[in-house]
């Protein structure tokens, strides 16, 4: 009866922590949202243990699995001769299908960083792990990816 009880606490606590994300992106922003496909786990009581997102007209992708490992690939182009730095992350939320009226529950988490120079288009793929996020994976229907920019931004 004390296991289920704290159980359901440190639940709680991680769910409120999530809950605790900005809404709206900085100025130095920009995103583009993608839908939650989920895959389900073989035991006799399927449960989702892996997320995928795909971006659209972004060449980017994403995943995310119960544990809370997440990774993220995709390619930015740099629309300018001078340089700039430019950050790949994402972040992860809750709306109804299609991403609509998604309240966010993570705030961004920047997996790359790479300086572009002379119109350059370049790929960049990283990850991290965020176990506050695994363990709502359930509840997780939309992910954002956001390419922050500081420098030569066009």
């Amino acid at each position: 009866m004390i296991r289920i009880a704290i159980i359901a606490l440190l639940s709680a606590l991680l769910f409120a922590k999530a809950q605790a994300a900005d809404q709206s992106l900085e100025s130095d922003e920009r995103g583009v949202n993608a839908q939650a496909r989920p895959s389900y786990s073989l035991d006799a009581r399927p449960r989702i243990n892996r997320l995928d997102f795909y971006f659209p007209d972004s060449e980017s992708r994403a995943w995310l699995i119960v544990d809370g490992n997440f990774s993220l690939h995709g390619w930015v182009r740099h629309r300018s001769l001078l340089c700039a730095t430019y950050q790949m992350g994402v972040r992860f939320g809750i709306g109804a299908p299609g991403c609509l009226s998604v309240e966010w529950i993570s705030d961004p988490v920047f997996v790359t960083s790479h300086v572009q120079c002379n119109g350059a288009r370049v790929e960049h793929a990283g990850g991290d792990v965020a176990p506050e996020m695994g363990a709502v994976i359930d509840k997780i229907s939309c992910a954002e990816r956001v390419i922050r920019c500081s420098g030569s931004c066009k």
